[in-house]
């Protein structure tokens, strides 16, 4: 079939998306594609911002990557004058850069797929330059925390008094699940319990080779990821759900239950919750998979992959503690 390359650049916006759109996939199957309806709406926002930017300068072609990257440098600096202008957190800015990174490779998804003998586009320094730029020159947003892990998850968990909430808590620190995977989503309008259908049994670490439970939990964006727990933990969920049906329990609820047991052992601190939890695991599973003898970027992907984040990034805020 012969290529056709839409003449509008907003056009050509949905054509690079379009083959990138990956709802209800599992992001082992499509570790780079589009899942989440929420991060489809803010990419593609972003990127017909950047398109509109294009067609002010009279450029209106994707595939012409040299001349999209350099757009891309000054619409940049543009971005990044008016966050400091408007004294915005870097967030903001790094939202945007996330969604540059998608609009990368949304653009070489596409050339390979019709246009093979185009220069790819690398925007990764420009990133990184930018990335750098907006810590130095963009306030820390009063969300963003250097490090929420619990200084002892264990004991942290042991104190947790009511059965159900420690169960969940142990799902969070062994499999990197949120809360809403583990049957404690925030938002009261979504019920999300884990069943006997999360649970695909007993298999192999893909990083150590040690006999893990495998459970699969469907998280924001409507994302189902897998999560290895240790085959203890595996058993008592399965116990669990066989007994009672499902695992599920209130948030507020659970977010109590664990704030008593930080309290109880000296580990509170305000914004740690129960998603400080999900920071001990990208932490020690960054390590055990570095110590497995994976790269740093392997052990970052496969951390990534488990904690269901597209953006390595993201996950680096996780790991750097």
């Amino acid at each position: 079939m012969k290529h056709r390359w839409p003449k509008s650049i907003h056009s050509q916006v949905e054509a690079i998306f379009h083959s990138v759109r990956s709802f209800r996939e599992t992001k082992l199957d499509t570790p780079l594609g589009i899942r989440g309806f929420g991060s489809w709406k803010v990419y593609k926002y972003e990127a017909h911002r950047f398109a509109k930017f294009m067609s002010i300068r009279g450029h209106a072609n994707l595939l012409d990557t040299q001349m999209v990257l350099v757009d891309m440098s000054d619409y940049l600096e543009e971005r990044l004058d008016n966050h400091v202008k408007k004294n915005h957190s870097r967030q903001t800015l790094e939202t945007t850069l996330s969604a540059l990174g998608k609009f990368q490779y949304s653009v070489n998804n596409y050339i390979e797929q019709h246009v093979s003998e185009i220069t790819r586009l690398d925007v990764e320094l420009l990133r990184e330059e930018f990335y750098a730029k907006g810590r130095k020159l963009l306030r820390k947003s009063s969300k963003l925390f250097s490090n929420r892990a619990y200084p002892d998850p264990v004991r942290l968990i042991e104190n947790i008094v009511n059965g159900t909430h420690q169960l969940q808590a142990s799902l969070q620190y062994e499999g990197g699940l949120r809360a809403e995977g583990a049957g404690a989503p925030s938002n009261r309008c979504v019920k999300n319990p884990l069943t006997k259908d999360c649970l695909l049994g007993i298999a192999a670490d893909p990083a150590t080779g040690s006999s893990k439970g495998v459970v699969a939990s469907q998280e924001k964006g409507g994302k189902v990821t897998e999560h290895y727990v240790s085959v203890e933990t595996y058993l008592r969920v399965e116990e669990y759900i066989g007994m009672n049906g499902l695992l599920e329990s209130e948030y507020s609820q659970y977010l109590k239950s664990i704030t008593i047991a930080a309290r109880a052992t000296g580990q509170y601190a305000r914004g740690r919750g129960s998603h400080g939890l999900k920071f001990n695991f990208a932490q020690e599973r960054y390590l055990e998979c570095v110590q497995c003898g994976l790269t740093h970027e392997q052990a970052l992907q496969n951390t990534s992959l488990e904690t269901s984040h597209f953006r390595l990034r993201e996950t680096l805020t996780y790991t750097r503690g």
